[in-house]
């Protein structure tokens, strides 16, 4: 049996659903304990229950646009993974308040883990050391939280999720170790005592189909011109609708990528501004962009774990998953969520669909996790 431990529920009531999380962690022995809620629930009072019950862990969680685990998926509940101290050696949570100044807030968090560590974040090995981020994710500043990891902790590599709030971009809200805030960034930096890997897919391949960005407004997430035309007239050419048939269906299936070493880094459109796409994911000029096309969600994923475990030498003992909202809707409109979430349950794991993932920067419409033997 797997050292780490899951637990999910779908009450809808805080407490409620903090007991029955406790409940299904059972006798675990956790190092830490990670949850993931609907945006609904008190957070403070599900990381509260669980950091009492478990005493020796530290504790840190986020809000969703739906939570899973290999106990069970839905909306609105909770899920929560327990990783054993056979997993995880020297660690250390914190919490980042990124709503006024971003930079700052990262620092301070850093400082508070180097403290709790005992030693710099900045000299911790990426061969032993991982680390997790649950990220605001309500306001678009995923890209300047990452390049602020990037400077604090410039060789540890980060993977996470950005907090869902049922894809209102409201407000969403993060834990670490008894704070609880809005404007939270969840951070955990981990020893691992066996073998990890960070895992990201994505059910797209490029077409031949290209453009090149020739205005843009990064900051606003803004593509204006694609090629020198108008970006909204431009792509509906490429992917063969009119302009005013743009819409949701048209954007779920023809996201952008950007190809790096064979990789695709997807930038998912949001919706038409005028002649400009509003993404969900910041672009700069000069950016070789291809049209991506989907292949099948549930064998991409089942074939990237079956990679991941050949990459480990061994069974994957437990896993943390960052997956998109987008992901979680294309399922539900192919009536394939059973089947994935069964690919995704051959490993014991807890995670949240996301407003948007992380690793070496924001992405869309892709899985991240950070996987172990």
């Amino acid at each position: 049996m797997s050292a780490t431990r899951s637990a999910f529920t779908a009450q809808t009531d805080s407490a409620a659903a903090a007991r029955e999380l406790v409940a299904g962690l059972g006798d675990a022995d956790p190092r830490v304990v990670v949850f993931f809620a609907g945006v609904k629930h008190d957070g403070a009072v599900l990381g509260a229950a669980l950091a009492e019950r478990f005493p020796g862990a530290r504790v840190l969680g986020g809000s969703t646009n739906g939570e899973f685990c290999d106990r069970g998926h839905g909306k609105g509940g909770a899920a929560a993974l327990a990783i054993s101290r056979e997993q995880i050696g020297a660690c250390a949570v914190a919490l980042a308040r990124v709503g006024e100044d971003v930079d700052a807030g990262v620092r301070a968090a850093a400082e508070t883990l180097s403290a709790r560590l005992g030693r710099s974040i900045r000299e911790l090995d990426p061969a032993r050391w991982a680390g997790v981020a649950l990220l605001e994710g309500a306001h678009g500043r995923e890209e300047s939280i990452n390049a602020a990891l990037g400077d604090v902790a410039p060789f540890l590599s980060f993977v996470g999720g950005s907090a869902g709030d049922d894809i209102s971009f409201t407000g969403t809200w993060a834990y670490a170790d008894g704070e609880y805030a809005a404007d939270g960034t969840a951070l955990l930096v981990a020893e691992m005592t066996g073998p990890f890997a960070v895992i990201k897919t994505c059910n797209f391949v490029a077409t031949e189909r290209t453009v090149v960005v020739t205005r843009c407004d990064p900051e606003r997430r803004l593509l204006l011109e694609i090629d020198g035309e108008p970006a909204a007239q431009a792509y509906a050419r490429l992917v063969g609708v009119a302009p005013e048939e743009l819409g949701f269906p048209v954007f779920l299936a023809n996201p952008l990528g950007l190809m790096i070493d064979g990789e695709p880094w997807l930038r998912s459109v949001v919706r038409p501004e005028g002649d400009a796409l509003f993404l969900a994911c910041s672009i700069v000029e000069g950016a070789r962009l291809n049209i991506m096309q989907a292949t099948d969600l549930v064998e991409d994923a089942a074939a990237k774990l079956e990679r991941v475990r050949a990459e480990l030498g061994g069974p994957i003992g437990g896993a943390l998953f960052f997956n998109c909202a987008y992901r979680m809707i294309e399922a539900q409109i192919k009536g394939i969520e059973a089947p994935y979430h069964r690919a995704l349950s051959t490993v014991v794991h807890a995670g949240m669909h996301s407003n948007g993932e992380s690793y070496l920067g924001h992405i869309n419409q892709t899985l991240t996790g950070l996987v172990w033997r």
